[in-house]
Protein backbone atom coordinates (compact mmCIF):
# COMPACT_ATOMS: atom_id res chain seq x y z
CA UNK A 1 0.00 0.00 0.00
CA UNK A 2 2.84 2.43 1.33
CA UNK A 3 4.65 1.50 -2.81
CA UNK A 4 1.95 2.03 -4.65
CA UNK A 5 1.27 5.57 -2.72
CA UNK A 6 4.49 6.61 -3.06
CA UNK A 7 4.97 5.43 -6.78
CA UNK A 8 1.60 7.16 -7.87
CA UNK A 9 3.19 10.98 -6.02
CA UNK A 10 6.78 10.17 -7.87
CA UNK A 11 4.08 9.67 -11.03
CA UNK A 12 2.52 12.98 -10.23
CA UNK A 13 5.82 14.79 -10.24
CA UNK A 14 7.95 13.25 -13.37
CA UNK A 15 9.86 15.83 -15.55
CA UNK A 16 7.46 18.28 -17.25
CA UNK A 17 4.59 17.74 -15.08
CA UNK A 18 2.70 20.42 -12.96
CA UNK A 19 4.25 19.02 -9.66
CA UNK A 20 7.59 18.47 -10.89
CA UNK A 21 8.87 20.98 -8.50
CA UNK A 22 8.09 19.26 -5.51
CA UNK A 23 9.75 16.05 -6.82
CA UNK A 24 12.50 16.78 -4.08
CA UNK A 25 9.84 16.40 -1.11
CA UNK A 26 8.35 13.06 -2.82
CA UNK A 27 12.36 11.45 -3.54
CA UNK A 28 12.95 12.18 0.64
CA UNK A 29 9.62 10.47 1.79
CA UNK A 30 10.66 7.81 -0.51
CA UNK A 31 14.27 6.86 0.45
CA UNK A 32 13.32 7.77 4.10
CA UNK A 33 10.93 4.26 3.43
CA UNK A 34 12.62 2.53 0.99
CA UNK A 35 16.89 2.07 -0.15
CA UNK A 36 17.40 4.53 -3.24
CA UNK A 37 16.98 3.13 -6.97
CA UNK A 38 19.71 4.36 -8.40
CA UNK A 39 22.93 3.20 -9.59
CA UNK A 40 26.18 4.86 -10.10
CA UNK A 41 26.41 6.01 -14.07
CA UNK A 42 30.12 6.31 -14.07
CA UNK A 43 33.14 5.44 -12.07
CA UNK A 44 34.29 5.16 -9.79
CA UNK A 45 31.78 2.13 -9.31
CA UNK A 46 31.67 0.83 -5.54
CA UNK A 47 29.64 -1.75 -4.30
CA UNK A 48 28.34 -1.27 -0.98
CA UNK A 49 25.07 -1.40 0.67
CA UNK A 50 25.99 2.04 2.83
CA UNK A 51 24.45 5.05 1.57
CA UNK A 52 24.35 8.73 2.98
CA UNK A 53 21.21 8.23 4.44
CA UNK A 54 22.20 5.04 6.17
CA UNK A 55 25.76 6.62 6.71
CA UNK A 56 24.01 9.28 8.83
CA UNK A 57 21.24 6.86 10.35
CA UNK A 58 24.49 4.90 11.97
CA UNK A 59 25.65 8.79 13.83
CA UNK A 60 21.65 9.03 14.68
CA UNK A 61 22.10 5.18 16.50
CA UNK A 62 25.45 6.38 18.12
CA UNK A 63 23.33 9.46 19.46
CA UNK A 64 20.80 6.64 21.52
CA UNK A 65 22.24 6.38 24.49
CA UNK A 66 23.03 10.33 24.76
CA UNK A 67 19.65 10.63 24.04
CA UNK A 68 18.37 8.83 26.76
CA UNK A 69 20.58 9.76 29.26
CA UNK A 70 19.37 13.63 28.35
CA UNK A 71 15.46 12.76 29.32
CA UNK A 72 16.48 10.63 32.37
CA UNK A 73 18.59 13.53 33.34
CA UNK A 74 16.74 16.32 32.62
CA UNK A 75 13.43 14.41 34.40
CA UNK A 76 15.40 13.67 37.33
CA UNK A 77 16.75 17.64 37.91
CA UNK A 78 13.41 18.88 36.75
CA UNK A 79 11.85 16.86 39.39
CA UNK A 80 13.92 17.56 42.28
CA UNK A 81 14.22 20.89 42.51
CA UNK A 82 10.60 21.84 40.60
CA UNK A 83 8.52 19.85 43.18
CA UNK A 84 9.37 22.36 46.46
CA UNK A 85 9.53 19.70 48.77
CA UNK A 86 12.89 20.18 50.54
CA UNK A 87 12.47 16.33 51.98
CA UNK A 88 12.76 15.14 48.56
CA UNK A 89 15.87 17.39 47.18
CA UNK A 90 17.43 16.21 50.48
CA UNK A 91 16.37 12.74 49.70
CA UNK A 92 17.98 13.15 46.58
CA UNK A 93 21.58 14.44 47.56
CA UNK A 94 22.02 11.62 49.96
CA UNK A 95 20.89 9.28 47.35
CA UNK A 96 23.50 10.51 44.84
CA UNK A 97 27.06 10.27 46.93
CA UNK A 98 26.08 6.38 45.98
CA UNK A 99 25.60 4.61 42.84
CA UNK A 100 23.33 2.25 44.78
CA UNK A 101 21.02 5.27 46.59
CA UNK A 102 20.98 7.44 43.05
CA UNK A 103 19.54 4.17 41.25
CA UNK A 104 16.96 3.49 44.31
CA UNK A 105 16.11 7.25 43.93
CA UNK A 106 15.41 7.16 40.91
CA UNK A 107 13.50 3.37 40.64
CA UNK A 108 11.48 4.91 43.46
CA UNK A 109 10.20 7.78 41.08
CA UNK A 110 10.48 6.42 37.89
CA UNK A 111 7.54 7.80 36.49
CA UNK A 112 7.65 11.48 37.33
CA UNK A 113 11.00 11.53 36.51
CA UNK A 114 10.38 10.17 32.53
CA UNK A 115 7.69 12.08 32.55
CA UNK A 116 9.42 15.63 32.66
CA UNK A 117 12.37 14.27 30.99
CA UNK A 118 10.46 13.67 27.86
CA UNK A 119 8.63 17.18 28.26
CA UNK A 120 12.14 18.57 28.27
CA UNK A 121 14.19 17.09 25.33
CA UNK A 122 10.85 15.70 23.10
CA UNK A 123 9.45 19.18 22.25
CA UNK A 124 13.18 20.50 21.47
CA UNK A 125 14.10 18.05 19.30
CA UNK A 126 10.84 17.68 17.06
CA UNK A 127 11.46 21.45 16.66
CA UNK A 128 14.40 20.61 15.63
CA UNK A 129 13.69 18.86 12.92
CA UNK A 130 10.68 20.04 11.98
CA UNK A 131 12.25 23.62 11.26
CA UNK A 132 15.13 22.72 10.37
CA UNK A 133 13.68 19.81 7.73
CA UNK A 134 11.39 22.57 6.36
CA UNK A 135 14.70 24.63 5.63
CA UNK A 136 16.20 21.82 3.61
CA UNK A 137 13.01 21.25 1.91
CA UNK A 138 12.66 24.37 0.59
CA UNK A 139 16.42 24.88 -0.86
CA UNK A 140 15.69 21.34 -2.17
CA UNK A 141 13.18 22.57 -3.91
CA UNK A 142 14.37 26.35 -4.83
CA UNK A 143 17.69 24.36 -6.31
CA UNK A 144 15.96 21.17 -7.79
CA UNK A 145 18.40 18.76 -6.19
CA UNK A 146 16.93 16.02 -3.97
CA UNK A 147 16.61 16.61 0.39
CA UNK A 148 19.90 15.36 1.78
CA UNK A 149 19.62 13.49 4.87
CA UNK A 150 22.58 15.37 6.32
CA UNK A 151 19.91 17.03 9.18
CA UNK A 152 19.14 13.74 10.53
CA UNK A 153 22.52 14.27 12.45
CA UNK A 154 22.13 17.93 12.46
CA UNK A 155 18.85 17.54 14.02
CA UNK A 156 19.32 15.72 17.21
CA UNK A 157 22.73 17.13 17.75
CA UNK A 158 21.31 20.36 18.07
CA UNK A 159 18.58 19.24 20.83
CA UNK A 160 21.56 17.39 22.65
CA UNK A 161 23.52 20.66 23.09
CA UNK A 162 21.13 22.69 24.27
CA UNK A 163 19.85 23.46 27.95
CA UNK A 164 16.32 22.08 28.72
CA UNK A 165 15.27 25.90 29.72
CA UNK A 166 15.37 27.07 25.93
CA UNK A 167 12.43 28.50 24.78
CA UNK A 168 11.01 27.15 21.53
CA UNK A 169 11.31 29.87 19.44
CA UNK A 170 14.60 30.21 20.21
CA UNK A 171 15.14 26.54 18.98
CA UNK A 172 13.31 27.61 15.55
CA UNK A 173 15.35 30.77 15.24
CA UNK A 174 18.86 28.91 15.82
CA UNK A 175 18.30 26.27 14.02
CA UNK A 176 16.79 28.45 11.17
CA UNK A 177 20.34 30.52 11.31
CA UNK A 178 22.63 27.48 11.73
CA UNK A 179 21.23 26.01 8.19
CA UNK A 180 20.69 28.60 6.21
CA UNK A 181 23.74 30.37 7.74
CA UNK A 182 26.19 27.48 8.45
CA UNK A 183 25.30 24.96 5.29
CA UNK A 184 22.73 26.03 2.72
CA UNK A 185 24.98 29.69 1.36
CA UNK A 186 27.71 27.07 1.42
CA UNK A 187 26.19 24.70 -0.91
CA UNK A 188 24.52 22.20 1.28
CA UNK A 189 25.29 19.33 2.75
CA UNK A 190 28.72 18.25 2.19
CA UNK A 191 29.75 22.30 1.67
CA UNK A 192 29.88 23.73 4.62
CA UNK A 193 33.20 24.49 6.16
CA UNK A 194 31.68 24.87 9.52
CA UNK A 195 30.11 21.91 12.06
CA UNK A 196 26.26 23.27 11.39
CA UNK A 197 25.09 22.02 14.66
CA UNK A 198 27.46 24.35 16.51
CA UNK A 199 26.77 27.19 13.86
CA UNK A 200 23.19 27.23 15.11
CA UNK A 201 24.18 26.79 19.03
CA UNK A 202 27.35 29.98 18.30
CA UNK A 203 24.58 32.18 17.50
CA UNK A 204 21.77 31.51 20.32
CA UNK A 205 24.97 31.89 22.18
CA UNK A 206 26.23 35.32 21.08
CA UNK A 207 22.32 36.96 20.27
CA UNK A 208 21.12 35.37 23.24
CA UNK A 209 23.43 34.80 25.75
CA UNK A 210 21.06 35.17 28.92
CA UNK A 211 19.15 32.56 27.96
CA UNK A 212 22.25 30.15 27.06
CA UNK A 213 24.62 30.81 30.24
CA UNK A 214 24.02 31.31 33.96
CA UNK A 215 23.35 29.43 37.05
CA UNK A 216 19.66 27.76 36.58
CA UNK A 217 19.93 24.74 33.63
CA UNK A 218 16.88 23.07 35.19
CA UNK A 219 13.56 22.31 34.01
CA UNK A 220 11.59 23.56 31.54
CA UNK A 221 10.88 26.80 33.15
CA UNK A 222 13.46 28.43 34.93
CA UNK A 223 11.18 30.89 36.87
CA UNK A 224 9.07 27.90 37.85
CA UNK A 225 12.68 26.29 39.49
CA UNK A 226 13.31 29.14 41.47
CA UNK A 227 10.25 29.96 43.28
CA UNK A 228 10.33 26.27 43.89
CA UNK A 229 13.76 26.46 45.20
CA UNK A 230 12.84 29.75 47.02
CA UNK A 231 9.63 27.77 48.83
CA UNK A 232 12.32 25.00 50.29
CA UNK A 233 13.65 27.86 52.60
CA UNK A 234 17.07 26.23 52.34
CA UNK A 235 18.51 28.27 50.05
CA UNK A 236 21.88 27.22 51.25
CA UNK A 237 21.56 23.74 50.70
CA UNK A 238 20.62 24.32 47.44
CA UNK A 239 22.63 24.88 44.01
CA UNK A 240 21.70 25.05 40.21
CA UNK A 241 25.39 25.83 39.17
CA UNK A 242 26.90 23.85 36.63
CA UNK A 243 30.41 22.11 37.19
CA UNK A 244 31.92 24.87 35.04
CA UNK A 245 30.01 27.64 36.55
CA UNK A 246 31.55 26.58 39.76
CA UNK A 247 35.03 26.41 38.01
CA UNK A 248 35.11 30.06 36.23
CA UNK A 249 35.89 31.53 39.70
CA UNK A 250 38.11 34.69 39.92
CA UNK A 251 41.67 34.68 39.61
CA UNK A 252 41.84 36.60 43.29
CA UNK A 253 40.62 33.04 44.63
CA UNK A 254 44.02 31.82 45.48
CA UNK A 255 45.33 27.71 46.11
CA UNK A 256 45.78 28.56 49.57
CA UNK A 257 42.33 29.68 50.23
CA UNK A 258 40.52 26.52 48.79
CA UNK A 259 43.31 24.11 50.33
CA UNK A 260 42.55 25.86 53.76
CA UNK A 261 38.05 25.35 52.91
CA UNK A 262 39.73 21.58 52.01
CA UNK A 263 41.35 21.25 54.82
CA UNK A 264 37.68 21.56 56.90
CA UNK A 265 36.40 18.57 54.93
CA UNK A 266 39.51 16.17 56.31
CA UNK A 267 41.45 16.83 53.23
CA UNK A 268 45.46 16.34 53.00
CA UNK A 269 46.39 20.02 51.01
CA UNK A 270 50.03 20.91 49.96
CA UNK A 271 49.87 24.16 51.25
CA UNK A 272 49.15 22.94 55.34
CA UNK A 273 52.57 24.55 56.38
CA UNK A 274 51.62 27.85 54.77
CA UNK A 275 48.39 27.92 56.51
CA UNK A 276 50.04 26.80 59.45
CA UNK A 277 52.58 29.83 59.79
CA UNK A 278 49.56 32.27 58.64
CA UNK A 279 46.98 31.22 61.53
CA UNK A 280 50.59 30.96 63.63
CA UNK A 281 50.52 34.99 63.34
CA UNK A 282 46.43 35.09 63.71
CA UNK A 283 45.82 32.91 66.91
CA UNK A 284 49.46 31.83 68.37
CA UNK A 285 49.08 28.29 69.49
CA UNK A 286 45.64 27.66 67.41
CA UNK A 287 45.44 24.68 65.19
CA UNK A 288 43.04 24.67 62.06
CA UNK A 289 41.16 21.51 62.53
CA UNK A 290 40.35 23.20 66.52
CA UNK A 291 38.65 26.27 64.56
CA UNK A 292 35.01 26.84 64.46
CA UNK A 293 33.46 27.21 61.12
CA UNK A 294 32.65 30.98 61.62
CA UNK A 295 36.71 31.37 62.53
CA UNK A 296 37.58 29.80 59.94
CA UNK A 297 35.93 31.99 57.87
CA UNK A 298 37.43 34.62 59.80
CA UNK A 299 40.59 33.47 59.09
CA UNK A 300 40.25 33.02 55.20
CA UNK A 301 39.13 36.79 54.63
CA UNK A 302 41.59 38.21 57.37
CA UNK A 303 44.30 40.53 55.12
CA UNK A 304 47.56 38.62 55.13
CA UNK A 305 49.19 41.60 56.99
CA UNK A 306 47.15 40.57 59.69
CA UNK A 307 48.19 37.03 59.89
CA UNK A 308 45.01 35.88 57.79
CA UNK A 309 44.75 34.43 54.36
CA UNK A 310 43.71 37.30 52.63
CA UNK A 311 40.26 35.87 50.90
CA UNK A 312 38.12 39.15 49.47
CA UNK A 313 34.44 38.36 51.65
CA UNK A 314 32.56 38.61 48.82
CA UNK A 315 34.44 35.87 47.20
CA UNK A 316 34.31 33.68 50.10
CA UNK A 317 31.14 31.86 48.32
CA UNK A 318 32.65 31.68 45.37
CA UNK A 319 35.51 29.71 46.58
CA UNK A 320 33.24 27.45 48.81
CA UNK A 321 31.70 26.48 45.43
CA UNK A 322 34.78 25.97 44.00
CA UNK A 323 36.33 23.78 46.63
CA UNK A 324 32.96 21.38 46.98
CA UNK A 325 34.15 20.76 43.19
CA UNK A 326 38.07 20.70 43.80
CA UNK A 327 37.09 18.05 46.69
CA UNK A 328 34.47 16.20 45.20
CA UNK A 329 31.79 16.76 48.37
CA UNK A 330 28.47 15.72 48.16
CA UNK A 331 27.11 14.73 44.60
CA UNK A 332 30.28 16.25 42.74
CA UNK A 333 31.63 13.31 42.87
CA UNK A 334 34.12 12.08 39.52
CA UNK A 335 31.34 9.03 39.09
CA UNK A 336 28.44 11.20 39.15
CA UNK A 337 30.19 13.35 36.23
CA UNK A 338 30.99 10.11 34.44
CA UNK A 339 27.65 8.68 34.60
CA UNK A 340 25.81 11.90 34.01
CA UNK A 341 24.01 12.91 37.38
CA UNK A 342 24.54 16.72 36.80
CA UNK A 343 23.38 19.73 35.50
CA UNK A 344 24.48 20.78 31.65
CA UNK A 345 23.26 20.61 28.11
CA UNK A 346 20.73 17.84 27.87
CA UNK A 347 23.01 15.51 26.11
CA UNK A 348 26.67 16.34 27.28
CA UNK A 349 26.16 15.16 30.94
CA UNK A 350 26.97 11.34 30.64
CA UNK A 351 30.66 10.37 29.53
CA UNK A 352 30.01 6.95 29.55
CA UNK A 353 27.08 7.51 27.14
CA UNK A 354 29.21 9.53 24.58
CA UNK A 355 31.65 6.85 25.14
CA UNK A 356 29.57 3.99 23.80
CA UNK A 357 28.53 6.42 20.79
CA UNK A 358 32.65 6.27 20.14
CA UNK A 359 32.96 3.03 20.26
CA UNK A 360 30.18 2.43 17.52
CA UNK A 361 31.63 5.30 15.48
CA UNK A 362 35.24 3.76 15.35
CA UNK A 363 33.64 0.66 15.03
CA UNK A 364 32.40 1.30 11.51
CA UNK A 365 34.51 4.10 10.57
CA UNK A 366 32.66 6.74 11.06
CA UNK A 367 34.18 8.89 13.05
CA UNK A 368 37.93 8.93 13.28
CA UNK A 369 39.66 7.83 16.47
CA UNK A 370 42.59 9.44 15.86
CA UNK A 371 40.73 13.25 16.17
CA UNK A 372 39.03 11.80 19.01
CA UNK A 373 42.47 10.87 21.23
CA UNK A 374 44.46 13.78 19.78
CA UNK A 375 41.77 16.06 21.10
CA UNK A 376 41.46 14.57 24.86
CA UNK A 377 45.17 14.61 24.67
CA UNK A 378 45.22 17.81 23.96
CA UNK A 379 43.02 19.25 26.14
CA UNK A 380 45.02 16.82 29.34
CA UNK A 381 48.29 17.57 28.59
CA UNK A 382 47.34 21.38 28.32
CA UNK A 383 45.53 21.51 31.80
CA UNK A 384 48.38 19.30 32.99
CA UNK A 385 50.47 22.27 32.08
CA UNK A 386 48.27 24.61 33.80
CA UNK A 387 48.43 22.01 37.14
CA UNK A 388 51.89 21.88 36.89
CA UNK A 389 52.37 25.45 36.92
CA UNK A 390 50.29 26.60 39.41
CA UNK A 391 51.65 23.65 42.02
CA UNK A 392 55.79 24.25 41.12
CA UNK A 393 56.04 28.10 40.30
CA UNK A 394 55.66 31.26 42.39
CA UNK A 395 56.56 31.59 46.08
CA UNK A 396 55.66 29.18 49.10
CA UNK A 397 55.25 26.49 46.35
CA UNK A 398 52.97 28.28 43.96
CA UNK A 399 49.97 28.53 47.33
CA UNK A 400 49.10 32.00 45.92
CA UNK A 401 48.77 31.03 42.47
CA UNK A 402 44.90 30.74 41.17
CA UNK A 403 42.87 28.16 42.81
CA UNK A 404 41.42 27.30 38.85
CA UNK A 405 45.11 26.93 37.28
CA UNK A 406 45.77 23.84 39.97
CA UNK A 407 42.67 22.06 39.41
CA UNK A 408 43.49 18.52 38.54
CA UNK A 409 43.78 17.78 34.51
CA UNK A 410 41.72 14.62 34.47
CA UNK A 411 39.06 16.38 35.88
CA UNK A 412 38.63 18.66 32.99
CA UNK A 413 38.03 15.45 31.11
CA UNK A 414 34.58 14.95 33.24
CA UNK A 415 33.25 18.59 33.33
CA UNK A 416 31.39 20.22 30.50
CA UNK A 417 30.77 18.81 27.01
CA UNK A 418 34.87 17.72 26.04
CA UNK A 419 33.66 14.20 25.66
CA UNK A 420 30.72 15.04 23.85
CA UNK A 421 32.28 17.66 21.12
CA UNK A 422 35.36 15.36 21.20
CA UNK A 423 33.36 12.38 20.08
CA UNK A 424 30.59 13.51 17.71
CA UNK A 425 31.39 17.48 16.89
CA UNK A 426 35.21 17.41 16.49
CA UNK A 427 34.67 14.44 13.76
CA UNK A 428 32.36 15.57 11.60
CA UNK A 429 33.73 14.25 8.43
CA UNK A 430 33.20 17.45 5.98
CA UNK A 431 34.63 20.56 8.42
CA UNK A 432 37.71 18.43 9.56
CA UNK A 433 40.41 17.47 7.75
CA UNK A 434 40.71 14.08 5.70
CA UNK A 435 44.97 13.52 5.89
CA UNK A 436 45.81 11.36 8.85
CA UNK A 437 48.46 13.88 10.21
CA UNK A 438 46.17 16.45 10.32
CA UNK A 439 43.63 14.92 12.09
CA UNK A 440 46.50 14.95 15.18
CA UNK A 441 47.23 18.64 14.81
CA UNK A 442 43.43 19.44 14.66
CA UNK A 443 42.54 17.32 17.73
CA UNK A 444 45.14 19.13 19.75
CA UNK A 445 44.94 21.83 18.31
CA UNK A 446 41.01 21.80 19.26
CA UNK A 447 42.02 20.46 22.77
CA UNK A 448 44.53 22.96 23.83
CA UNK A 449 42.48 25.35 22.66
CA UNK A 450 38.87 24.19 25.20
CA UNK A 451 41.32 24.51 28.27
CA UNK A 452 42.67 27.79 27.18
CA UNK A 453 39.43 29.36 26.63
CA UNK A 454 38.08 27.47 30.22
CA UNK A 455 41.06 28.89 32.75
CA UNK A 456 41.98 32.22 31.04
CA UNK A 457 38.95 34.05 29.31
CA UNK A 458 36.74 34.70 31.98
CA UNK A 459 33.66 35.47 29.67
CA UNK A 460 33.11 31.79 28.43
CA UNK A 461 33.00 29.06 31.24
CA UNK A 462 33.24 26.20 28.34
CA UNK A 463 35.79 26.56 25.38
CA UNK A 464 34.60 23.31 23.26
CA UNK A 465 32.12 24.92 20.99
CA UNK A 466 34.63 27.67 20.06
CA UNK A 467 37.26 25.83 19.65
CA UNK A 468 36.01 22.82 17.67
CA UNK A 469 34.97 26.03 15.17
CA UNK A 470 38.45 27.41 15.24
CA UNK A 471 39.74 24.04 14.42
CA UNK A 472 37.20 23.74 11.51
CA UNK A 473 38.06 27.18 9.77
CA UNK A 474 41.91 26.09 9.69
CA UNK A 475 41.16 22.42 9.12
CA UNK A 476 41.80 23.08 5.16
CA UNK A 477 45.36 24.81 6.47
CA UNK A 478 46.27 22.03 8.41
CA UNK A 479 45.39 19.50 5.40
CA UNK A 480 47.24 21.60 3.13
CA UNK A 481 50.09 21.30 5.20
CA UNK A 482 50.38 17.55 5.40
CA UNK A 483 49.94 17.28 2.14
CA UNK A 484 52.95 19.72 1.25
CA UNK A 485 54.88 17.37 3.37
CA UNK A 486 54.03 14.59 1.90
CA UNK A 487 54.42 15.51 -1.63
CA UNK A 488 57.86 17.03 -0.47
CA UNK A 489 58.72 13.73 1.34
CA UNK A 490 58.15 11.76 -2.18
CA UNK A 491 60.28 14.05 -4.06
CA UNK A 492 63.11 13.48 -2.07
CA UNK A 493 62.69 9.40 -2.78
CA UNK A 494 62.66 10.70 -6.30
CA UNK A 495 65.84 12.24 -5.71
Amino acid sequence: MLRKFLDFQLRLTEEGKRWNRFRPLVNALDTFFYEVPLRTKRGPHIRDIIDLKRWMMIVVYALVPCILVAIWNSGVQGFVYGNGSIDLMESYLKASETFGGYFAFGKMHFGPILKRGLMAFLPVMLISYAVGGAWEVLFAIIRRHEVSEGFLVTGVLFALILPSTIPYWMVAVGVSAGVVIGKEIFGGTGMNILNPALVCRAFLFFAFPTKMTGPVWVGTNPTEIQQSILSMGKIDGVTQVSALNRFNVSPEIKRIHVDAIGMSYGKPVKTENVIAHQLSYWKPGATYSTLSPEDQKTFLTTPLQQGGLGLSPENYSDAVRFAELRFAQGKLTDGNFFFGNRIGSMGETSILAALLGALLLIYTRIGSWRTMVAMALGAYLCALCFEWGALYLGPHGGAFNAAKYALPAYKHLLYGSLVFGLVFMATDPVSSPYMRGAKWIYGLVCGALVIVIRTINPAFPEGVMLAILFGNVFAPLFDHLMLTRKCRARKALRI
